[in-house]
């Protein structure tokens, strides 16, 4: 991001204006909004979509595995989208599908046959996917231009928090949403909230568009070759394969501890609340929302905090122990009266477990996502986001098929306990990864240590804006 120049508006509201990035980090938080509310309909009315599509629980899974399957490759060629047609251009386009795909979800879920209903709502959510993870790449690219230094990791704790303010709304309106008004409702609710992050959208493309009207507006653009496919995609590989290797464990981490987080929230954590602490379908969804309403508060104040400190290996390193300790109360603290006489302390287990994952998660956000632009130029950060997201897409879909076949239906301890010992085996690997990159980051320059480390320097390319104009 270059330099404001002398002539910049002095109105606030105007998107030229410095202190204008913090309405537009307003518009930012709302561009995951509505697919973080409709991604997790399907965990909120898991038993009612059971019971009234006729599924067994692979086949909900599906709701999930289709998605992230198909983002193992979307998001790769999301980010290059990004990086050469524009981030404008392809976060609305992104939006778009979202918005689409919860239409015909909403669409199926209205059907009077089961089958074709399940099938209809199969292929909203592949339409869902094909904007899902790239409009989160997207949003983390307009953080990574607009904001610098410090602000950086403030700015990715703040979208991070609005964005769970969907999902933890979603787990606890969507059920209550649902009795009242019935299934099909609360689903087409959903859609209204992708058309609040379109128009969201629309107005953070524009406010971009006039503000890349004034940064380095003196500086002679370098001429654009012709796009070539081919070349690009030469390019982008020979790109990959020269990132560092901090950057590789930094995507290890993010698959690693968000399997262990999502997968639990999503798939394998109501039927474990229900049958181990005794919890009722709707009760379950609040506490295991639990992190997504935390982050809401911790986030921002993390971010804060890891900006000015730096240290992000350090913390990314606190947030996976935590986690692994949020684990063990799960799993090896008896859900029976031992903390009190007062029968409701059997729930004490579940609720202090949820939110020391609910720290961690903060935590790991707030340090995690800011390390990518500290790593790679400018202009390689929307593909390097992609990267980003796909591996994390990939991981989910696999741990969601295995959840699913190491649960049976029994409403027992000995079938839903299976999946968490599996999430906390892989949490043991997220550990080791952070731990190999602390040690990685103190032997090579200390860029992710460091409390201001500098953008990574990207040459002549620097004095230019993040994207082409040409292609937006």
């Amino acid at each position: 991001m270059g330099e404001y120049g002398t002539s910049t508006p002095s109105f606030f509201l105007h998107p030229a204006n410095p202190n204008f990035r913090w309405v537009f980090l307003f518009f930012v938080c709302f561009l995951t909004f509505g697919s973080y509310w409709c991604y997790d309909i399907p965990a909120a009315l898991e038993d009612t979509l059971k019971t009234r599509l006729d599924i067994t629980d692979v086949q909900f899974g599906l709701f999930y595995s289709v998605y992230n399957f198909m983002n193992i490759g979307i998001v790769l060629f999301g980010g290059v989208f990004i990086d050469i047609m524009g981030l404008r251009v392809g976060a609305v386009l992104f939006c778009f599908f979202i918005a689409l795909g919860q239409i015909i979800v909403s669409v199926g879920i209205s059907l009077s046959d089961p089958h074709t209903a399940y099938a209809v709502m199969l292929v909203g959510r592949i339409v869902f996917s094909v904007g899902g993870e790239s409009l989160s790449v997207a949003q983390s690219t307009f953080c990574s231009k607009w904001f610098k230094g410090k602000d950086l990791a403030l700015s990715f704790g703040i979208t991070l928090s609005f964005a769970r303010i969907g999902s933890y709304a979603n787990l606890v309106i969507t059920p209550k949403m649902a009795s009242s008004e019935g299934v099909a409702f609360a689903v087409w609710f959903g859609t209204i909230t992708c058309a609040v992050s379109v128009a969201m959208t629309i107005l953070a493309a524009f406010s971009d568009k006039v503000r890349d009207r004034y940064v380095d507006k003196d500086v002679v653009p370098v001429q654009q070759p012709k796009f070539n496919l081919l070349v690009v995609l030469r390019t982008y590989v020979k790109d990959v394969l020269h990132f560092p290797a901090s950057l590789w464990l930094i995507y290890l981490i993010c698959v690693f501890f968000y399997i262990g987080v999502f997968t639990l929230i999503s798939v394998s954590g109501q039927p474990y609340f229900m049958f181990v602490f005794g919890f009722s379908k709707d009760n379950s969804g609040s506490v295991l929302g639990l992190p997504y309403l935390m982050s809401v508060a911790l986030a921002p104040i993390f971010g804060f905090g890891v900006g000015k400190l730096g240290w992000k290996p350090a913390f990314l390193g606190l947030a996976t122990l935590i986690m692994g300790a949020a684990y063990a109360v799960l799993l090896w603290i008896p859900p029976t009266v031992i903390w009190s006489p007062f029968p409701f302390t059997m729930y004490a287990p579940a609720f202090i477990g949820m939110l020391l994952m609910g720290v961690a998660y903060s935590l790991c956000a707030a340090s995690l996502w800011p390390c990518v632009p500290l790593l790679v130029e400018e202009n390689k950060v929307g593909s390097a986001y992609g990267i980003m997201n796909s591996i994390q897409n990939a991981g989910l879909a696999l741990a969601s098929v295995l959840v699913n076949l190491l649960s049976c239906q029994a409403h027992t301890r000995e079938c839903t306990a299976p999946p968490l010992y599996l999430l906390g085996g892989i949490g043991v690997f997220t550990v080791i990864c952070t731990v190999i990159l602390i040690i990685y980051d103190l032997s090579h320059g200390m860029k992710l240590t460091n409390a201001r480390p500098a953008i990574v320097e990207t040459g002549p390319s620097e004095t230019k804006p993040l994207l082409n104009d040409q292609y937006n």
